[in-house]
Protein backbone atom coordinates (compact mmCIF):
# COMPACT_ATOMS: atom_id res chain seq x y z
CA UNK A 1 0.00 0.00 0.00
CA UNK A 2 1.44 3.15 -0.85
CA UNK A 3 0.43 6.89 1.03
CA UNK A 4 -3.24 6.55 0.04
CA UNK A 5 -3.52 3.97 -2.77
CA UNK A 6 -5.06 0.26 -2.12
CA UNK A 7 -4.33 -2.65 -3.39
CA UNK A 8 -7.80 -4.11 -3.89
CA UNK A 9 -9.18 -7.97 -4.94
CA UNK A 10 -12.84 -7.75 -6.28
CA UNK A 11 -14.26 -11.27 -6.26
CA UNK A 12 -17.85 -11.73 -7.73
CA UNK A 13 -19.16 -14.64 -10.26
CA UNK A 14 -20.94 -11.61 -11.91
CA UNK A 15 -18.26 -10.71 -14.28
CA UNK A 16 -19.97 -7.18 -15.67
CA UNK A 17 -20.61 -6.61 -11.77
CA UNK A 18 -17.00 -7.49 -11.28
CA UNK A 19 -15.55 -5.50 -13.80
CA UNK A 20 -17.57 -2.28 -13.15
CA UNK A 21 -16.22 -2.37 -9.51
CA UNK A 22 -13.10 -2.86 -10.87
CA UNK A 23 -13.21 0.07 -13.25
CA UNK A 24 -14.54 2.24 -10.81
CA UNK A 25 -11.69 1.78 -8.15
CA UNK A 26 -8.78 1.55 -10.49
CA UNK A 27 -9.87 5.74 -11.88
CA UNK A 28 -9.37 5.72 -7.96
CA UNK A 29 -5.73 4.76 -8.47
CA UNK A 30 -5.96 1.92 -6.84
CA UNK A 31 -4.34 -1.37 -7.80
CA UNK A 32 -7.23 -4.10 -8.90
CA UNK A 33 -6.97 -7.53 -9.16
CA UNK A 34 -10.61 -9.93 -10.34
CA UNK A 35 -11.62 -12.99 -9.89
CA UNK A 36 -15.12 -14.54 -10.46
CA UNK A 37 -15.50 -17.45 -7.99
CA UNK A 38 -13.69 -17.94 -4.46
CA UNK A 39 -11.27 -20.82 -4.89
CA UNK A 40 -9.57 -18.70 -7.45
CA UNK A 41 -9.83 -15.56 -5.09
CA UNK A 42 -8.22 -17.85 -1.84
CA UNK A 43 -5.58 -19.08 -4.33
CA UNK A 44 -4.38 -15.52 -4.91
CA UNK A 45 -4.81 -14.66 -1.23
CA UNK A 46 -1.78 -17.28 -0.88
CA UNK A 47 0.41 -15.88 -3.19
CA UNK A 48 0.57 -11.78 -2.42
CA UNK A 49 -0.28 -9.17 0.02
CA UNK A 50 -3.22 -6.96 -0.67
CA UNK A 51 -4.94 -4.40 1.40
CA UNK A 52 -8.52 -4.96 0.62
CA UNK A 53 -11.19 -7.64 -0.57
CA UNK A 54 -14.62 -6.42 -1.96
CA UNK A 55 -16.30 -9.93 -2.00
CA UNK A 56 -20.26 -11.38 -2.99
CA UNK A 57 -21.41 -13.66 -0.73
CA UNK A 58 -23.50 -16.23 -3.04
CA UNK A 59 -21.07 -18.06 -4.95
CA UNK A 60 -20.48 -21.40 -5.86
CA UNK A 61 -19.16 -23.98 -5.27
CA UNK A 62 -16.72 -21.85 -2.89
CA UNK A 63 -18.51 -19.02 -1.40
CA UNK A 64 -17.91 -15.75 -0.14
CA UNK A 65 -17.91 -16.68 3.83
CA UNK A 66 -14.48 -18.73 2.60
CA UNK A 67 -13.49 -15.78 0.97
CA UNK A 68 -13.35 -14.15 3.92
CA UNK A 69 -11.87 -16.57 6.57
CA UNK A 70 -8.70 -16.74 3.91
CA UNK A 71 -8.44 -13.16 3.83
CA UNK A 72 -8.41 -12.88 7.81
CA UNK A 73 -6.24 -15.70 8.07
CA UNK A 74 -3.73 -14.54 5.64
CA UNK A 75 -0.55 -13.27 7.07
CA UNK A 76 -0.80 -10.17 7.27
CA UNK A 77 -4.73 -10.60 7.39
CA UNK A 78 -6.64 -8.61 4.90
CA UNK A 79 -9.49 -6.80 5.41
CA UNK A 80 -12.71 -7.55 3.98
CA UNK A 81 -15.97 -5.93 2.85
CA UNK A 82 -18.69 -7.84 1.65
CA UNK A 83 -21.60 -7.59 -1.02
CA UNK A 84 -24.91 -9.34 0.36
CA UNK A 85 -28.41 -9.41 -1.42
CA UNK A 86 -31.49 -7.78 0.62
CA UNK A 87 -32.95 -10.46 2.92
CA UNK A 88 -29.60 -12.06 3.71
CA UNK A 89 -28.43 -9.97 6.03
CA UNK A 90 -27.65 -12.91 8.18
CA UNK A 91 -25.13 -14.13 6.18
CA UNK A 92 -23.65 -10.74 6.27
CA UNK A 93 -23.71 -10.82 10.18
CA UNK A 94 -21.95 -14.09 9.69
CA UNK A 95 -19.14 -12.86 7.51
CA UNK A 96 -19.00 -9.86 10.35
CA UNK A 97 -18.45 -12.71 12.91
CA UNK A 98 -15.79 -14.39 10.70
CA UNK A 99 -13.91 -11.09 9.96
CA UNK A 100 -15.39 -9.00 7.57
CA UNK A 101 -15.11 -4.86 8.30
CA UNK A 102 -18.23 -4.21 6.70
CA UNK A 103 -20.91 -4.89 4.36
CA UNK A 104 -23.21 -3.26 1.80
CA UNK A 105 -26.66 -4.61 0.41
CA UNK A 106 -27.50 -4.65 -3.27
CA UNK A 107 -27.88 -2.75 -5.48
CA UNK A 108 -24.80 -0.85 -4.69
CA UNK A 109 -24.07 2.57 -5.84
CA UNK A 110 -20.16 3.78 -7.23
CA UNK A 111 -20.66 6.58 -4.23
CA UNK A 112 -21.22 3.79 -1.56
CA UNK A 113 -17.94 1.80 -2.67
CA UNK A 114 -15.81 4.51 -2.56
CA UNK A 115 -17.03 6.17 0.61
CA UNK A 116 -16.53 3.17 2.15
CA UNK A 117 -13.02 2.55 0.78
CA UNK A 118 -11.48 5.73 1.16
CA UNK A 119 -12.20 5.35 4.94
CA UNK A 120 -9.67 2.51 4.73
CA UNK A 121 -7.06 5.01 3.35
CA UNK A 122 -4.52 6.08 5.89
CA UNK A 123 -3.85 9.70 6.57
CA UNK A 124 -0.40 11.03 7.29
CA UNK A 125 -1.15 12.67 10.53
CA UNK A 126 -2.09 9.23 12.03
CA UNK A 127 1.32 7.18 9.74
CA UNK A 128 2.93 5.95 12.94
CA UNK A 129 0.24 3.87 14.33
CA UNK A 130 -1.01 2.62 10.98
CA UNK A 131 1.62 1.46 9.11
CA UNK A 132 2.86 -2.23 9.61
CA UNK A 133 2.30 -5.69 8.56
CA UNK A 134 1.99 -7.87 11.32
CA UNK A 135 -0.91 -9.44 13.10
CA UNK A 136 -1.59 -6.89 15.66
CA UNK A 137 -1.03 -3.66 13.53
CA UNK A 138 -3.82 -5.25 11.11
CA UNK A 139 -5.78 -5.52 14.17
CA UNK A 140 -5.32 -2.27 15.64
CA UNK A 141 -5.89 -0.43 12.24
CA UNK A 142 -9.77 -2.66 12.10
CA UNK A 143 -10.59 -1.51 15.58
CA UNK A 144 -9.46 1.87 15.11
CA UNK A 145 -11.43 2.51 12.14
CA UNK A 146 -14.71 0.72 13.86
CA UNK A 147 -13.78 2.65 16.76
CA UNK A 148 -13.68 6.12 14.64
CA UNK A 149 -17.58 5.77 13.46
CA UNK A 150 -18.70 5.94 16.84
CA UNK A 151 -18.29 8.87 19.96
CA UNK A 152 -17.87 5.94 22.63
CA UNK A 153 -14.81 7.01 25.07
CA UNK A 154 -11.97 5.45 24.29
CA UNK A 155 -9.09 4.27 26.15
CA UNK A 156 -5.43 3.35 24.33
CA UNK A 157 -3.16 1.39 26.24
CA UNK A 158 0.66 0.91 25.48
CA UNK A 159 4.13 1.36 26.38
CA UNK A 160 5.75 4.96 25.70
CA UNK A 161 6.39 6.16 22.66
CA UNK A 162 4.15 3.11 20.72
CA UNK A 163 2.12 6.05 19.22
CA UNK A 164 -0.24 6.01 21.06
CA UNK A 165 -1.39 10.23 20.68
CA UNK A 166 -0.82 9.66 17.08
CA UNK A 167 -3.28 6.99 16.88
CA UNK A 168 -5.91 9.60 19.13
CA UNK A 169 -5.46 12.24 16.65
CA UNK A 170 -5.87 9.83 13.82
CA UNK A 171 -9.02 8.90 15.72
CA UNK A 172 -10.23 12.83 15.82
CA UNK A 173 -8.91 12.55 12.19
CA UNK A 174 -11.37 10.04 10.81
CA UNK A 175 -14.35 10.68 13.57
CA UNK A 176 -17.45 12.10 13.40
CA UNK A 177 -16.23 15.39 14.98
CA UNK A 178 -13.02 15.72 12.53
CA UNK A 179 -14.12 19.72 11.72
CA UNK A 180 -13.95 20.47 15.73
CA UNK A 181 -11.04 21.19 17.56
CA UNK A 182 -8.91 18.50 19.37
CA UNK A 183 -8.56 19.63 23.14
CA UNK A 184 -6.03 18.14 24.87
CA UNK A 185 -6.24 18.30 29.11
CA UNK A 186 -4.22 18.87 31.93
CA UNK A 187 -3.99 17.75 34.88
CA UNK A 188 -6.03 19.56 37.47
CA UNK A 189 -7.49 21.79 34.29
CA UNK A 190 -10.99 22.63 34.61
CA UNK A 191 -13.29 22.36 31.60
CA UNK A 192 -13.50 25.85 29.92
CA UNK A 193 -17.25 25.94 28.42
CA UNK A 194 -16.14 27.84 25.48
CA UNK A 195 -13.32 25.51 24.61
CA UNK A 196 -15.52 22.29 24.80
CA UNK A 197 -18.24 23.62 22.80
CA UNK A 198 -15.56 23.69 19.77
CA UNK A 199 -14.35 20.55 20.65
CA UNK A 200 -14.54 17.41 19.10
CA UNK A 201 -12.42 15.49 20.54
CA UNK A 202 -10.93 15.93 24.31
CA UNK A 203 -7.92 13.82 24.31
CA UNK A 204 -6.73 12.96 28.35
CA UNK A 205 -2.87 11.74 27.98
CA UNK A 206 -0.82 9.98 30.27
CA UNK A 207 -4.16 9.29 32.75
CA UNK A 208 -2.36 6.92 34.95
CA UNK A 209 0.45 9.64 35.25
CA UNK A 210 -1.49 12.22 36.60
CA UNK A 211 -2.06 13.01 40.44
CA UNK A 212 -4.70 11.47 42.51
CA UNK A 213 -6.10 14.87 43.25
CA UNK A 214 -6.09 15.46 39.21
CA UNK A 215 -8.05 12.49 39.13
CA UNK A 216 -10.56 12.81 41.09
CA UNK A 217 -11.08 16.23 39.58
CA UNK A 218 -11.34 15.18 35.87
CA UNK A 219 -13.54 12.36 36.60
CA UNK A 220 -16.03 15.41 38.27
CA UNK A 221 -15.09 17.08 34.84
CA UNK A 222 -16.31 13.64 33.18
CA UNK A 223 -19.44 13.92 34.54
CA UNK A 224 -20.64 17.02 33.28
CA UNK A 225 -20.32 15.72 29.37
CA UNK A 226 -23.40 14.35 27.49
CA UNK A 227 -22.84 11.13 25.85
CA UNK A 228 -23.11 10.55 23.03
CA UNK A 229 -22.41 14.36 22.02
CA UNK A 230 -19.18 15.60 21.30
CA UNK A 231 -16.09 16.07 22.42
CA UNK A 232 -15.24 12.59 22.26
CA UNK A 233 -13.05 11.47 25.19
CA UNK A 234 -10.15 9.66 24.55
CA UNK A 235 -7.60 8.54 27.16
CA UNK A 236 -4.22 7.24 26.93
CA UNK A 237 -2.18 4.92 29.82
CA UNK A 238 0.38 2.51 30.42
CA UNK A 239 -0.84 -1.65 29.65
CA UNK A 240 -1.10 -1.99 33.46
CA UNK A 241 -3.76 0.59 34.27
CA UNK A 242 -5.89 -2.45 35.50
CA UNK A 243 -3.02 -3.74 37.78
CA UNK A 244 -3.31 -0.45 39.35
CA UNK A 245 -6.89 -0.14 39.63
CA UNK A 246 -6.96 -3.81 41.32
CA UNK A 247 -4.40 -2.40 43.30
CA UNK A 248 -6.72 0.29 44.36
CA UNK A 249 -3.91 2.65 43.22
CA UNK A 250 -6.29 4.17 40.51
CA UNK A 251 -9.51 5.01 40.85
CA UNK A 252 -11.98 2.32 39.61
CA UNK A 253 -14.82 4.55 39.04
CA UNK A 254 -12.58 6.28 36.46
CA UNK A 255 -10.85 3.52 35.04
CA UNK A 256 -14.45 2.20 33.73
CA UNK A 257 -15.95 5.51 32.60
CA UNK A 258 -12.63 5.58 30.69
CA UNK A 259 -12.06 2.15 29.41
CA UNK A 260 -15.35 1.74 27.05
CA UNK A 261 -13.41 1.07 24.01
CA UNK A 262 -9.99 -0.45 25.28
CA UNK A 263 -7.55 -0.27 22.31
CA UNK A 264 -3.75 -1.99 23.55
CA UNK A 265 -1.13 -1.28 21.67
CA UNK A 266 1.73 -4.03 21.53
CA UNK A 267 4.91 -3.01 22.02
CA UNK A 268 7.47 -3.03 18.82
CA UNK A 269 9.96 -5.60 20.09
CA UNK A 270 6.63 -7.95 19.72
CA UNK A 271 5.94 -7.11 16.52
CA UNK A 272 9.61 -7.72 14.38
CA UNK A 273 7.68 -7.72 11.24
CA UNK A 274 6.58 -3.89 11.75
CA UNK A 275 10.42 -2.97 12.00
CA UNK A 276 11.03 -3.03 7.78
CA UNK A 277 7.66 -1.41 7.36
CA UNK A 278 7.83 1.06 10.01
CA UNK A 279 11.54 2.20 9.43
CA UNK A 280 10.94 2.74 5.11
CA UNK A 281 7.61 4.61 6.11
CA UNK A 282 10.28 6.66 8.67
CA UNK A 283 12.95 7.11 5.77
CA UNK A 284 10.53 8.52 3.41
CA UNK A 285 9.04 10.99 5.77
CA UNK A 286 12.09 12.49 6.61
CA UNK A 287 13.66 12.29 3.26
CA UNK A 288 10.74 14.56 2.04
CA UNK A 289 11.48 16.79 5.02
CA UNK A 290 15.23 17.08 4.61
CA UNK A 291 14.95 16.81 0.70
CA UNK A 292 17.48 14.91 1.12
CA UNK A 293 17.80 10.82 -0.80
CA UNK A 294 17.28 8.18 2.06
CA UNK A 295 19.65 5.44 2.46
CA UNK A 296 18.71 1.98 2.55
CA UNK A 297 19.79 -0.51 5.51
CA UNK A 298 21.77 -3.79 4.22
CA UNK A 299 20.07 -7.25 5.03
CA UNK A 300 22.21 -7.69 7.58
CA UNK A 301 22.18 -4.43 9.38
CA UNK A 302 17.93 -4.89 8.69
CA UNK A 303 18.44 -8.22 10.65
CA UNK A 304 20.32 -6.92 13.32
CA UNK A 305 17.59 -4.03 13.97
CA UNK A 306 14.81 -6.95 13.70
CA UNK A 307 16.77 -8.27 16.60
CA UNK A 308 16.84 -4.86 18.83
CA UNK A 309 14.43 -4.71 22.17
CA UNK A 310 13.42 -1.25 21.03
CA UNK A 311 12.94 0.15 24.60
CA UNK A 312 12.16 3.66 23.45
CA UNK A 313 9.27 2.01 20.76
CA UNK A 314 8.15 3.35 17.30
CA UNK A 315 9.58 7.13 18.59
CA UNK A 316 13.28 5.13 19.02
CA UNK A 317 12.92 3.99 15.80
CA UNK A 318 11.66 7.01 14.12
CA UNK A 319 14.95 8.76 15.57
CA UNK A 320 17.09 6.43 14.39
CA UNK A 321 15.24 6.74 9.97
CA UNK A 322 15.91 10.51 10.88
CA UNK A 323 19.68 10.05 11.91
CA UNK A 324 20.37 8.00 8.92
CA UNK A 325 18.78 10.32 6.42
CA UNK A 326 20.81 13.32 7.83
CA UNK A 327 24.24 10.89 8.90
CA UNK A 328 23.99 8.68 6.31
CA UNK A 329 23.56 4.35 6.46
CA UNK A 330 26.34 4.60 8.99
CA UNK A 331 23.33 4.83 11.35
CA UNK A 332 21.81 1.93 10.60
CA UNK A 333 24.92 0.19 12.99
CA UNK A 334 23.10 1.06 16.09
CA UNK A 335 23.98 -0.41 19.25
CA UNK A 336 21.31 -3.36 19.17
CA UNK A 337 20.35 -4.87 22.41
CA UNK A 338 17.73 -7.42 22.31
CA UNK A 339 14.67 -7.71 24.97
CA UNK A 340 15.91 -8.95 27.70
CA UNK A 341 14.12 -12.23 28.82
CA UNK A 342 11.10 -11.98 31.34
CA UNK A 343 12.10 -13.31 35.04
CA UNK A 344 9.47 -15.64 36.57
CA UNK A 345 10.97 -17.32 39.35
CA UNK A 346 9.20 -20.53 40.65
CA UNK A 347 7.67 -19.87 43.56
CA UNK A 348 8.56 -21.31 47.18
CA UNK A 349 6.76 -25.10 47.73
CA UNK A 350 5.24 -24.79 51.06
CA UNK A 351 2.96 -26.20 53.13
CA UNK A 352 -0.28 -24.74 51.60
CA UNK A 353 0.98 -24.49 48.19
CA UNK A 354 -1.83 -24.81 45.22
CA UNK A 355 -0.44 -25.82 41.81
CA UNK A 356 -3.44 -25.85 40.29
CA UNK A 357 -3.81 -22.37 41.28
CA UNK A 358 -0.65 -21.49 39.78
CA UNK A 359 -1.08 -23.10 36.70
CA UNK A 360 -3.96 -21.22 36.51
CA UNK A 361 -2.23 -17.87 37.28
CA UNK A 362 0.43 -18.68 34.74
CA UNK A 363 -2.81 -19.22 31.76
CA UNK A 364 -4.29 -16.55 32.71
CA UNK A 365 -1.01 -14.19 32.25
CA UNK A 366 -0.49 -15.75 28.97
CA UNK A 367 -4.26 -15.26 27.65
CA UNK A 368 -3.27 -11.26 28.84
CA UNK A 369 -0.11 -11.00 27.07
CA UNK A 370 -1.35 -13.00 23.95
CA UNK A 371 -4.51 -10.42 24.15
CA UNK A 372 -1.95 -7.43 24.03
CA UNK A 373 0.49 -8.63 21.76
CA UNK A 374 -2.24 -9.33 19.06
CA UNK A 375 -4.15 -6.60 20.19
CA UNK A 376 -7.38 -8.60 21.06
CA UNK A 377 -7.72 -10.38 17.61
CA UNK A 378 -8.36 -14.31 18.40
CA UNK A 379 -7.90 -15.74 14.92
CA UNK A 380 -3.85 -14.15 16.00
CA UNK A 381 -4.39 -15.83 19.78
CA UNK A 382 -5.47 -18.99 18.85
CA UNK A 383 -2.22 -18.99 16.44
CA UNK A 384 0.04 -17.74 18.50
CA UNK A 385 -1.12 -20.01 21.31
CA UNK A 386 -2.07 -23.37 19.52
CA UNK A 387 -5.25 -22.83 20.82
CA UNK A 388 -8.26 -24.54 19.10
CA UNK A 389 -10.91 -21.56 18.49
CA UNK A 390 -13.52 -22.98 20.75
CA UNK A 391 -10.65 -23.35 23.57
CA UNK A 392 -9.49 -20.43 23.36
CA UNK A 393 -12.93 -18.43 23.82
CA UNK A 394 -13.93 -21.35 26.77
CA UNK A 395 -10.62 -19.61 28.78
CA UNK A 396 -10.94 -16.40 27.81
CA UNK A 397 -14.35 -16.51 29.21
CA UNK A 398 -13.38 -18.94 32.26
CA UNK A 399 -10.91 -15.84 32.94
CA UNK A 400 -13.26 -12.82 32.52
CA UNK A 401 -11.34 -11.92 29.42
CA UNK A 402 -13.91 -12.84 26.79
CA UNK A 403 -14.82 -8.59 26.37
CA UNK A 404 -11.75 -7.53 25.83
CA UNK A 405 -11.27 -10.07 22.66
Amino acid sequence: MTDDKLSVLVVDDNKTAAMAVAALLRREGHEVEVRYDGAAAIELLGERRLDLVLTDLRMEPVDGLAVVQAARAADPPVEVMVFTAFGSVEVAVEAMRLGALDFLTKPVTAEQILHRVRQLQPVNSAGLVLVGSSDASATIARQARAMARVRSTVLLTGEPGIGRRHLARWLHAHGLDKDRELVIARPGQTFDPGTLARAGTLLIPNIDDWSADAQVRLQRELETLEAGQPPRVIATARPAIDVLVAKGEFPAELYFRLAVLVLPLPPLRERPTDVPVLLDHFLAQHSRAFDTPAPSPSAGQLARLQSHGWPGNIRELANLAERAVVLGPDAFDMDVKPAAPADHPLPALAEGFNLAQHLEEIERTLLIRSIEQTGGDRPAMSRLLGLERNTLRYKLNKYGLLDRT
